[in-house]
């Protein structure tokens, strides 16, 4: 990697997760601005595994004078920036509520990112903030009912682990009441795979024969789900993120804000060949490595999404094809 990084300004990250420590040490070390779309997900309860270790990096990024963002995806990544959208209109802010779904013929309910990447989260205990630190919940609790904007419309969420509940309290700026993340993700997935887990199927040494091929189970198992790859041309749906805040402005009274944003796939595929789970990640990851690139970052070190600016960041995204709606709700 040391070799590979010399002469360069930013790499971008886009492995998975449990290679970014060594890829941002290897970018440190060369003196290179560093950007990726999420971290490694703790499988051990209490783990604190992955945002945090990167996020520890930034007193070494900072004597440097480099710097790097981390978790600049879609979700998180431009879920934060939404929280940082909203959470500029107000003083105080008691509640943050992220909602992530698609709709799309064969593949709602499944995620439409790496299928690596959601195993390990689905394995994970999601988590809340509850104001004074991170709370551990059972998989796939919380569920509720919520309103997404049309053409998606009323889907069933719940809880799943994600890494802005963690980085929103710390790196937002002010305080925060509350902080939660659920996803439309089919509840009967995430159980199937706390079960099989239970089972130890999913274990690197349980293997199965396929033909004349021996692979482990987890593999098995993962070809089993829709390929996005696979699905460009045909895709039809849309993808939403929603943020809603909850708290005060400055002179006491309550207050909402919603801010969201949607794509559709065939609109992802027109532009990039791509679906839009894939299309925002990209779009957050090069307008961060150009901030970094053109030397436009608040500061050196190690950045969340939400330290970012609105005024700074939200321009970089818009003009790769993003489109924010923000409002004001009954409180």
């Amino acid at each position: 990697m040391r070799r590979a990084l010399q002469g360069v300004d930013v790499a971008v990250n886009a492995t998975l997760p449990e290679f970014n420590l060594q890829i941002m040490k290897a970018c440190l070390e060369v003196g290179c601005g560093y950007v990726d779309t999420s971290a490694a997900s703790p499988i051990m309860p209490g783990e604190k595994l992955g945002i945090h270790d990167q996020l520890a990096l930034d007193d070494a990024w900072r004597s440097r004078g480099l710097t790097a963002i981390v978790g600049m995806g879609s979700d998180p990544g431009v879920s934060n920036v939404m929280a940082r959208m909203a959470a500029d209109r107000l003083a105080r802010i008691d509640t943050i509520r992220i909602r992530w779904a698609t709709s799309g013929t064969g593949v709602e309910g499944f995620p439409l990112y790496s299928r690596e990447i959601f195993l390990r989260d689905a394995l994970s205990p999601p988590v809340v903030w509850d104001g004074k630190q991170v709370v551990e919940h059972p998989p796939a609790s919380g569920v509720e009912d919520f309103e997404f904007p049309p053409p998606i419309g009323t889907r069933k969420v719940h809880l799943f682990r994600h890494e802005e509940v963690t980085t929103l309290p710390l790196r937002l700026g002010k305080p925060v009441g509350w902080v939660d993340y659920k996803h439309a993700i089919d509840l009967n997935l995430v159980r199937a795979i706390t079960e099989l887990n239970a089972l130890g199927l999913l274990g690197p040494d349980r293997h199965v024969k396929l033909g004349d091929r021996v692979v482990t189970f987890r593999d098995a198992f993962l070809a089993a789900f829709p390929e996005p790859s696979t699905l460009i041309g045909p895709l039809t749906g849309t993808l939403a993120i929603v943020v809603e805040i909850g708290g005060a402005r400055e002179d006491g009274t309550p207050a909402k804000v919603r801010v969201w944003t949607l794509m559709d796939h065939k609109e992802a595929n027109r532009r990039r060949g791509t679906t839009a789970e894939y299309f925002l990640t990209a779009a957050a990851a090069a307008s961060a490595m150009v901030l970094i690139g053109e030397k436009r970052v608040p500061r050196p070190g190690v950045l969340s999404p939400e330290e970012l600016a609105p005024d700074l960041i939200r321009p970089e995204l818009e003009s790769r094809g993003l489109r924010f709606e923000v409002a004001e709700l009954p409180p």
